[in-house]
């Protein structure tokens, strides 16, 4: 008997033992797998910090052994000309000006095509000696892209690990596209975003409109998101971007007057049309099949007519989720407009932000496939930079579900059902009297 129940308590004492060794190696292969996926991590986050920092040192090399060429001077022209007084939408006015600068651009001329106050407040680095110009530019597009990568940061998701963020944030906001020309104002119309999204999220609607009309500096990003905006229902929005809009309109008459501003419609056009195929949008694409800039414009036209369309189909959707009526706006925007570049596709770290709780590792690899390609482009094959756009549509594609992502997420919850409490007549003893 007392043999028969030792012989128990040594299975039981094997057995437990077992377990606890299952256990232990359980646990110690979780904690293994964690360390590699933390240490695979941050190789690829490192990897990608390195890429980015390459082709930033390429960008600026590039700018400061040719600044003639640099987009700077373009801003540079404009802020000498506002501050001579000189006519600032005149092709001679601007070759001239840059001739006085001591620069010879490739093509003639690098324009000025933006409204007035771009040229004014950029002044203080324009009126600089150009390779000076260029380098304290360096830091202060080094200091806003910094910026926009935090703030995207703070805006992803807090479940995420902190690997996570930062390696989704240098993805999206720090992506390649925006690294190929970093002295641009990319970050800035980022952060302008970003800003206005807190903004909205946070019900300061006219707010969000008065900072979105910040992207006023370059129309071509925000001009779909309007009739999005118009199905959303979102006047405040709306009211504070027209106030914005005004002030712009405003500040332009003091700056240059009537006189000068009415020209300023006409040279865009004759500007966008003849530079219409360097641009990686949809009717870049039709203006270089057809060999015309002005298919470019017809081309957008029709993408716009599509993007109303849309809109009016999707005003349901729009007005319960009107973070993503911008988001939407936003890529349609990119895709549809006749001059758009890689640079500008940076801002598609907005639609990123938005759709990350529930489509994040999707709009990340998105997000890499656009590096990707601006990598293979700027470096052996700039024919594949013609996937931009198709890529961005993508992104449009996964913000338009990620609202019925949420509805079916909600469905699939349970329902909390009415407790009903059976309460039994106890005899209770009556008072007496």
């Amino acid at each position: 008997m007392h043999r028969g129940l030792g012989a128990g308590m040594g299975t039981r004492a094997r057995r437990s033992g077992r377990l606890a060794v299952a256990r232990f190696a359980r646990a110690y292969g979780d904690a293994v797998s964690r360390r590699s996926a933390n240490l695979l991590g941050l190789i690829c986050v490192g990897l990608y910090v390195v890429i980015a920092l390459a082709f930033v040192v390429r960008s600026v090399s590039g700018a400061l052994a040719m600044a003639a060429n640099s987009d700077l001077v373009a801003f540079s022209v404009g802020a000498h000309l506002i501050r001579s007084g000189g006519c600032l939408y005149c092709v001679g006015s601007q070759i001239a000006t840059t001739h006085a600068m001591g620069l010879a651009p490739g093509d003639g001329i690098n324009p000025f095509v933006s409204l007035p106050p771009v040229g004014f407040v950029f002044e203080p680095l324009g009126l600089l000696a150009p390779r000076r110009g260029i380098a304290v530019t360096l830091g202060v597009c080094a200091v806003m892209s910094a910026g926009a990568i935090a703030l995207t940061w703070r805006l992803l998701p807090a479940e995420w690990t902190p690997l996570h963020r930062i390696g989704g944030a240098l993805v999206s906001a720090g992506s390649v596209v925006g690294l190929v020309a970093f002295l641009q104002c990319q970050w800035l119309m980022l952060i302008v975003l970003l800003v206005s999204l807190v903004l909205q999220r946070g019900r300061h609607l006219l707010g969000a409109g008065i900072v979105l009309s910040l992207l006023l500096v370059e129309p071509q990003v925000v001009w779909l998101a309007l009739p999005m905006l118009v199905a959303a229902r979102q006047w405040r929005t709306l009211l504070g971007f027209a106030l914005g809009a005004l002030a712009w309109l405003a500040a332009s008459l003091v700056l240059v007057g009537p006189a000068q501003l009415v020209r300023w419609p006409a040279f865009l056009l004759q500007t966008h049309v003849s530079d219409a195929f360097r641009g990686v949008g949809l009717p870049a694409f039709a203006a270089s099949i057809s060999n015309r800039g002005s298919a470019a414009f017809m081309t957008s036209a029709v993408l716009a007519a599509a993007t109303l369309a849309l809109a009016y189909l999707l005003r349901r959707q729009l007005r319960r989720h009107p973070s993503h009526a911008l988001a939407l706006g936003i890529v349609l925007s990119l895709v549809a407009a006749p001059h758009i570049y890689a640079q500008d596709l940076t801002v598609l770290a907005l639609p990123c932000v938005v759709v990350a709780s529930r489509r994040g590792n999707a709009v990340l690899m998105l997000m890499l496939a656009l590096s990707a390609i601006a990598t293979v482009g700027f470096l052996a094959a700039p024919e594949i930079l013609r996937l931009l756009p198709e890529t961005a549509l993508l992104m449009g594609a996964l913000v338009l579900d990620d609202p019925r992502e949420l509805i079916d997420r909600r469905r699939r919850e349970p329902l909390a059902l009415p407790v009903r409490l059976h309460l039994h007549p106890i005899a209770l003893p009556l008072p007496l009297g």
